[in-house]
């Protein structure tokens, strides 16, 4: 492990070598756009912008958005009838929405990206394929929000970036509304990773203020932190941005122990697998201290990327109903380890990770047996690699403290479990002590 001011010093470093690996990509922007004269900055249809507060609040800078077309925003419209070509379409194209293959029955997922990406992503694909793949799901449609253009380093410029693309996605969504004629948003899911959460938040926020429309849901994953952490609900996702928010938190940790990730509830659910903050199988061996510049970016990105991403991993896997994924209500992770919230009851909620958790959710909420004003933070335990699901078991261990044993003294080692099915096949080897 690294000392805190390493880490500090490391993410300092990581910061720097963004901005010089992704040099060529930037999107030059008009000069008057960093002036800090202006309080607020219109754009057209999409409405006005302030940089007053609270949008200063835990910001080291603060700017408008980029115009529309310097954003070059596309939205790609995936069905079973079309997953390699898909329709590309503006906000208001209501031709192309129109002949888009959009079935009106729905359900309807708008997956975003994050910070230095773009929808072209595999990880994107991989998920837009699951949920099409879906059974039931005959007449999905799944929207990619590309937004590569915007989410360019400086990352100050990419945080203001998503403001306006969350207005832009609130018109098309409106658009594909009004056009399918469809009552309601109940249908609509929006799946967003780091910057795409907020980006959703700010998507479901401008329907309730523009349009009087309200997703049915949202998931986070692994929410960014930096610039987000600690604000007002209005600066970043929460949960009166659509009837249902989850989130799934996986490198929540503060940003100079290598944390991208925020660690606060913000949903009607919040998932904290195994901790939230880091993730088996993903390592740190020290080694970028002593490499040059373009390896330690590539060690750090990795490191810190792999607990990140893996929150996609986990919701990926998780739409394919082959493992519940559960995860139990708990006071802390510390907790749930020792073993009291082993059982689903009233006081300990259960709740599968992921795709799943509205129906559970749905039944809680039917039952009273949650209050939708109010916050669930849920723990599980996952595997370092694919499959990442596993099932939880309490072990009780019980240890002689007679007479005899007093005499011979303690012994010394480990112990651990291996468990084995009716297959022969066996778990992961398991030290029931903390010192592997």
């Amino acid at each position: 492990m690294y000392n805190r001011t390493s880490a500090t010093l490391m993410l300092q470093t990581i910061m720097v070598l963004m901005e010089k690996q992704n040099l060529t990509d930037v999107t030059n922007f008009p000069g008057t756009f960093y002036e800090d004269a202006e309080i607020e900055r219109c754009y057209d249809k999409f409405g006005c912008f302030s940089k007053a507060y609270p949008w200063t609040e835990h910001r080291p800078d603060n700017n408008f958005p980029a115009p529309p077309e310097s954003l070059g925003v596309r939205y790609a419209v995936f069905t079973r009838r079309n997953r390699k070509l898909p329709v590309l379409l503006k906000t208001d194209d209501t031709e192309k929405i129109q002949n888009a293959n959009i079935d009106p029955k729905g359900p309807f997922y708008f997956i975003s990206h994050g910070f230095l990406e773009g929808g072209h992503k595999i990880w994107i694909q991989n998920m837009a394929d699951a949920l099409l793949n879906l059974e039931g799901n005959d007449a999905a449609s799944v929207i990619v929000v590309d937004w590569r253009r915007g989410s360019q380093p400086p990352y100050g410029q990419a945080v203001a970036n998503i403001r306006l693309v969350g207005v832009m996605t609130a018109h098309l969504i409106y658009n594909i509304y009004n056009n399918l004629r469809l009552r309601n948003l109940e249908n609509f899911h929006f799946i967003g990773h780091s910057l795409g959460a907020h980006l959703a938040g700010y998507c479901g926020h401008a329907l309730q203020k523009e349009f009087n429309l309200k997703l049915g849901r949202i998931t986070g994953l692994d929410p960014a932190a930096p610039y987000f952490s600690n604000t007002v609900t209005l600066v970043r996702l929460d949960r009166s941005d659509a009837h249902y928010v989850d989130i799934i938190h996986s490198n929540a940790m503060p940003l100079y122990y290598s944390g991208f990730g925020i660690s606060e509830p913000i949903g009607h659910v919040d998932f904290y697998p195994n901790g939230g903050s880091t993730q088996p199988g993903c390592k740190d061996d020290g080694g970028y201290r002593s490499v040059g510049d373009s390896d330690m970016y590539m060690q750090v990105v990795k490191f810190v990327g792999c607990n990140h991403e893996r929150s996609y991993e986990y919701f990926t896997e998780s739409i394919a109903p082959n493992c519940p994924f559960i995860a139990i209500q708990c006071k802390s992770y510390e907790s749930f380890l020792a073993g009291n919230c082993s059982t689903c009851d009233n006081k300990h909620l259960c709740i599968p990770m992921g795709y799943h958790s509205l129906n559970v959710y749905r039944r809680l909420q039917m039952g009273e047996l949650v209050d939708t004003n109010s916050n669930i933070a849920l723990f599980a335990l996952t595997g370092g690699n694919k499959p990442y699901c596993r099932v939880h078991y309490e072990v009780t261990l019980k240890v002689s403290n007679s007479s005899e044993s007093r005499i011979h003294g303690p012994d010394v080692g480990r112990v651990s479990l291996t468990l084995l099915d009716r297959n022969n096949n066996k778990s992961d080897h398991k030290f029931l002590n903390t010192e592997q």
